[in-house]
């Protein structure tokens, strides 16, 4: 549900860059403490920790431009071609087997994009920055994961809390190609974004973190499915907006994909 702030955030004159600026950044400086406590643990493995915050605080910075700036439905849609990332990257940096079941995987997922595309559009036509994003941060968002499998002793609660580090790094490593301009604000509008940050960001991320570590792999892959379905539900029943009949049926076959490739992840642990 977090496309719903997003998108307030957006209509008061903010942009993916200047709310991570704030609420990334604001996290940020909360979770360094935890994570300087942390540092001997760290040590042994430091350069694996560095590449989880670059990697999910690119992914986070890319999707909440996305959905600030595109149609949530799509968005959510193309970052959600996880399974492709997935099985390429488990491939090449994990020495993971490719069955034929993720085979099928990848090309329900591929067929889901050029669904929602359109055939012809898939081929003729430029993805937007937004799809472009959306893209960017399902792949950054893998890598961070093949990642944060290869690291073996980092502890649980710096490789959650190093991603925000990540994301404001990267924002503040944009303003040297742009600078935002953030509109002036009322005191309950910050409030707001403070409750975002606080709440919505870490408050997420640590039930989530705490979430798969407690449950079956498999398991948790196919919850993760559910955030697609209610990212798409909500924004159809809240945020006005429609699908048409080829979206429908590449959410289909996306959703299809990300259910078949947590049951290939489980048969093959």
């Amino acid at each position: 549900m977090s496309w719903w702030p997003l998108k307030f955030f957006a209509a008061l004159g903010l942009d993916g860059h200047s709310v991570s600026l704030t609420a990334y950044s604001l996290v940020a400086l909360v979770s360094l403490p935890f994570i300087w406590r942390e540092r001997t643990q760290c040590r042994q493995e430091w350069h694996y920790l560095l590449l989880i915050g670059l990697f999910f605080g690119a992914a986070n910075v890319a999707l909440t431009y996305a959905l600030m700036a595109g149609s949530v439905v799509r968005v959510m849609l193309l970052f959600f071609l996880l399974p492709v990332w997935g099985i390429l990257g488990g491939a090449l940096f994990l020495k993971e087997r490719i069955g034929l079941r993720r085979v099928i995987a990848v090309l329900l997922s591929v067929s889901g994009v050029v669904a929602i595309l359109g055939v012809s559009d898939a081929v003729s036509t430029p993805l937007s920055l937004a799809d472009l994003l959306a893209l960017l941060a399902g792949m950054t968002y893998t890598a961070g994961g093949i990642t944060n499998r290869k690291a073996q002793t980092l502890p649980m609660l710096s490789r959650t809390l190093m991603s925000f580090v990540g994301c404001a790094l990267i924002a503040l490593l944009a303003l040297m190609f742009s600078v935002p301009e953030l509109p002036v604000l009322s005191a309950i509008h910050w409030l707001w974004l403070g409750l975002f940050a606080g709440v919505g960001l870490m408050g997420a991320t640590l039930l989530t973190t705490y979430g798969v570590t407690h449950v079956q792999a498999s398991r948790a892959a196919v919850f993760q499915v559910v955030e697609l379905l209610v990212a798409v539900t909500s924004a159809v029943l809240i945020g006005g907006e429609a699908l048409s009949p080829h979206e429908y049926l590449g959410a289909a076959l996306i959703v299809g994909a990300a259910l078949l490739e947590s049951r290939a992840s489980s048969e093959d642990v």
